[in-house]
């Protein structure tokens, strides 16, 4: 049998679900991508020790062949190691079986030697996938870049590959571009639909999107209880991951412990846990808390569950008071998601963290921590983060500063235009009756929803959106003068300044300290307040001069 040939049963057995098995004898006991594509089929029916003994077959039958066949054996084993559990390190992976144990690692440098064709595009696919399943995030995204949109012929489990595409962009932290991808995924009329719009959901979850969550996670209350494969648990997990993103981490604890799940993935198993946990904390259930706990603790040294397990162990310290405890599982969650590029499960582990400081009293650091957390998160689409993170402070009265672009409040929209007028904070304190205090966390917001930094940096957008001043404006000034006043509109500090016209700091400070003599500015906000006003006076004398030319 040909490869693609080979190629296609194995993916019709996959969407044809777990009960589905290839025919005795199907597989070449001599051939490494038969043997593979029967381990692979194994691996996504939940049959980890046959996909095992297949993988371990394939990889020795493979160790002459092509680029496309040794990756494929490499991927199987990676997936049967996230079925059975590894131990150690990633070179624990397949101890004794590759040159160091890792067979992704491996054979990453083979990826290279792939081409556009349906095999070694599944090979590929294949890489990405254990990647991704083994929670190694940056490289299952480096290995899915190279996919394309359209495989073997318009066979359905293409759109499985386009939703690999997407969970590796998803899971990176990249959520607009996983919108992007999953969106071209076209409808195969088979049960992987419900794996393409249970995708859907998780990312529209983490852009702050609650309608198609809410209407999938119906649809995946009609499976049935028992018997999930990668297939049907993936869209179960994914839907629950939609939940969480919109913040209803009860919600997904429900749905998820309507299935078994003693067959699935480690890192599969590893979420369950963490959302049971989470659920009996939730509910004070502290007994239930411990004995998911001792559950979730059997992955307790396998690289794949390490970051989702110290979150589970945080939650549960945080619930029994040991706050301590709690922040440095949380702060080891983010720093082990972090190695492997697992951008989601590190804004997660920050949430977490963030709690356990508030709990310690440490609300400042809380605040900073997720202020870092949603700038990066919101950077790249992810903009539930922000949700979650207002969850985390609201107790503490702080809050987030709005996200650039951001509608202000009516309370803040007046301190913007009092901004704009040149007042400082102990005046806008006094006409507003409210404390300097409250002013400056107004001020914040305001320069974060204007995407700048400074109060000159406010007023120039105002007047000048496009950075430009026109410095014939700029009256009652000598050209140098005008120079620099046009430097620091722009959002130029005094080193740079100097630095761009070539001459000493001291300079630029002399040359703006006449200004404010010539123009009666007290400060450099005055002085760009100043030059707007003259541009305003300069496009109206502009207007009347056409009006009367008319």
């Amino acid at each position: 049998m040909d490869r693609i040939a080979a190629l296609r049963e194995a993916t019709d057995l996959v969407v044809a679900g777990h009960s589905a098995r290839p025919a005795d004898g199907a597989a070449d006991p001599e051939d490494g991508w038969s043997l593979a594509l029967a381990s692979f089929a194994a691996s996504f029916a939940g049959r980890h020790d046959e996909a095992l003994g297949g993988a371990r077959r394939a990889l020795v039958a493979s160790a002459n062949g092509d680029a496309a066949e040794r990756v494929l054996a490499a991927a199987v084993r990676a997936l049967a190691a996230a079925g059975c559990g590894i131990s150690g390190t990633w070179r624990d992976t397949a101890p004794g079986e590759t040159t160091s144990g890792d067979p992704l690692m491996d054979t990453l440098p083979l990826l290279a030697r792939l081409g556009d064709g349906d095999a070694d595009a599944f090979a590929r696919y294949a890489f990405a996938e254990a990647a991704l399943t083994c929670a190694r995030v940056g490289l299952a995204h480096q290995a899915a870049a190279g996919l394309g949109d359209v495989w073997l012929g318009g066979h359905p489990f293409g759109a499985v590959m386009g939703v690999l595409r997407a969970r590796a962009f998803a899971f990176s932290g990249r959520i607009d571009d996983a919108i992007a991808v999953v969106r071209r995924i076209p409808r195969t009329a088979t049960r992987i639909d419900l794996l393409v719009d249970a995708t859907r959901a998780f990312i529209a979850g983490n852009a702050a999107d609650r309608a198609d969550v809410l209407a999938l996670v119906q649809r995946i209350e009609d499976l049935p209880p028992a018997g999930l494969d990668r297939l049907d648990g993936g869209a179960v997990l994914l839907g629950c991951y939609g939940l969480l993103g919109l913040g209803e981490p009860m919600a997904a604890g429900r749905l998820v412990s309507r299935f078994g799940w003693d067959d699935a993935m480690v890192i599969d198993r590893a979420l369950v846990h963490e959302l049971f946990v989470e659920g009996a904390v939730r509910v004070e259930d502290a007994e239930a808390a411990d004995a998911w706990l001792a559950r979730a603790e059997e992955a307790d040294g396998d690289p794949i569950a390490d970051s989702t397990l110290d979150r589970t162990r945080s939650r549960a310290a945080l619930a029994a008071g040991r706050v301590t405890e709690a922040a440095l599982a949380a702060d080891r969650a983010v720093a082990a998601a972090e190695r492997e590029g697992r951008v989601i499960e590190a804004m997660e582990g920050r949430i977490v963290a963030a709690r356990a400081r508030v709990s310690a009293g440490r609300s400042a650091d809380a605040a900073r921590l997720l202020r870092s957390a949603t700038r990066d998160a919101e950077r790249d689409g992810h903009r539930s983060m922000r949700r979650q993170a207002d969850r985390v402070l609201r107790a503490t009265g702080r809050r987030l500063p709005p996200a650039h672009g951001a509608a202000l409040s009516a309370r803040e929209a007046h301190v913007c235009e009092l901004m704009l007028r040149g007042c400082e904070n102990l005046e806008i304190a006094a006409l507003l009756d409210i404390s300097e205090n409250t002013v400056r966390g107004h001020v914040s917001r305001v320069l974060a929803a204007h995407g700048v930094h400074t109060r000159i940096a406010l007023i120039a957008r105002a007047h000048w959106p496009d950075g430009a001043c026109d410095v014939r404006t700029l009256t009652g000034l000598t050209p140098r003068q005008r120079a620099v006043v046009a430097e620091l509109i722009g959002g130029r500090g005094t080193a740079e300044i100097a630095a761009r016209m070539g001459v000493r700091e001291r300079t630029i400070e002399k040359h703006l300290d006449d200004v404010k003599e010539r123009w009666g500015c007290r400060t450099r906000v005055d002085i760009v307040r100043y030059a707007a006003a003259l541009a305003a006076d300069a496009v109206t004398d502009a207007a009347t001069d056409a009006a009367i030319g008319e």
